[in-house]
């Protein structure tokens, strides 16, 4: 067995050594509860493939998480004084500066994710003392990569850019998506506190008219829907005549397609003719 020392821990979990051939040493390892004998050994017959070529992979990587903190801390003059902060000229000797410690192992937890070819790696870290290095390899490629966070092999982290250093080098990217989205999400805050004094149930109606049935009929975005419906006769007269918000969705939309598609003054009749309540 490739599997050494093995116990089971105040967890349920099984817990043992391994032999890291990369790295001429054995590492802890640590078996999630109801992970089976089997997949471990499965695992580590994949840790003994680990080559140059993975482990360039993670090195790269780590260089980016080196590159980030020393952008926002002052951790290289904190401890190289005028020297330049973890010296390397090639990629692999950043290995100096972090290390390996435990392999977490995990049982996929669907039959669609039943690969062995996985490794949940955790260690020390010189230049990030307090959260480590946790690195993710699924189908000999690196999906994660930053400090630890008991994260799990089979999740997916396309949306943890801003911590997972795979992404570093589409960080503007992702940076002016967050502006972008932060930006979406202002108009709607604005929005509502335009719409919030027709009161807060209309408020929410009107949103969700705009953002579901607008947004289908005219093939728009939500923000575009709503300039498009702000700038109708009928939105004007929902505010000159209240009574209007406590119609159906249905007829809103008939009206907006009346005025659309006709005039105003069909409009008019329109509203005039199938309300209960005498607009004039």
């Amino acid at each position: 067995m490739l599997l050494k020392n093995s116990c089971r821990n105040e967890y349920g979990e099984i817990e043992g050594t391994a032999f890291f051939p990369y790295f001429h040493k054995d590492i802890n390892v640590v078996c999630r509860k109801g992970t089976s004998i089997e997949y471990t050994e499965k695992c580590l017959e994949y840790l003994q493939k680990a080559d140059e070529g993975l482990i360039l992979q993670i090195c790269k990587y780590a260089e980016y998480y080196l590159k980030d903190v020393l952008q926002t801390t002052s951790i290289g003059e904190l401890y190289y004084y005028d020297e330049e902060p973890f010296p390397h000229d090639k990629l692999l000797e950043l290995l100096q500066y972090f290390s390996f410690e435990i392999l977490y192992i995990e049982e996929p937890p669907e039959a669609a994710y039943d690969s062995s070819e996985v490794l949940n790696l955790y260690g020390g870290c010189d230049w990030e003392e307090d959260h480590g290095i946790q690195c993710l390899v699924r189908n000999g490629k690196v999906i994660f990569l930053g400090g630890y966070n008991n994260l799990s092999i089979w999740e997916d982290y396309d949306e943890e850019y801003f911590f997972n250093y795979v992404f570093y080098e589409k960080r503007d990217e992702f940076w002016k998506m967050a502006a972008n989205k932060a930006a979406e999400d202002n108009w709607q805050i604005k929005r509502f506190v335009r719409w919030r004094s027709k009161g807060l149930l209309a408020a929410h109606k009107l949103e969700n008219f705009t953002d579901t049935i607008l947004v289908s009929k005219e093939n728009v975005t939500p923000k575009e829907a709503t300039k498009i419906f702000e700038n109708t006769y009928f939105f004007q007269l929902m505010h000159e005549y209240p009574k209007l918000l406590e119609e159906s969705m249905d007829f809103w939309l008939e009206c907006y397609c009346i005025e659309k598609e006709e005039d105003i003054g069909e409009l008019v009749r329109f509203i005039c003719e199938n309300c209960e309540w005498n607009m004039f």
